[in-house]
């Protein structure tokens, strides 16, 4: 059986828009172009791992949002998680923000 909430829209909504920003980010910084949403935080590993695994990292956002449930659940630990590892993995800090909106959303509900 599945959870399901209240603003589960808002949610999704919030999680598509974040893999978005985060897709957008990770193209502009494979590009060089210099944009203030990018945080440099694994300064040792080389750009095209960090493209490839933030790359992973925001399909698999927008599998969560797309498709809830069916591949990784959608629950709010689980966005919560999606949202630190968007910032890591370079998809920028806007990013992060929309999906950590949305993971927070879940948990007031849970609560």
């Amino acid at each position: 059986m599945t959870k399901h909430y209240k603003n589960e829209q808002l949610m999704k909504f919030l999680v598509i828009i974040g893999a978005i920003v985060g897709l957008l980010t990770i193209i502009l910084r494979l590009a060089h172009l210099e944009n203030y949403g990018y945080v440099d935080a694994l300064v040792a590993l080389d750009e095209i791992v960090i493209f490839i695994v933030g790359l992973v990292i925001v399909i698999l956002t927008f599998l969560v949002a797309l498709k809830p449930n069916n591949p990784i659940p959608f629950h709010w630990l689980v966005l919560i998680i999606f949202a630190i590892l968007l910032v890591v993995f370079g998809a920028g800090i806007w990013a992060c923000v929309l999906v950590l909106i949305a993971g927070l959303i879940g948990l007031i509900e849970d609560l």
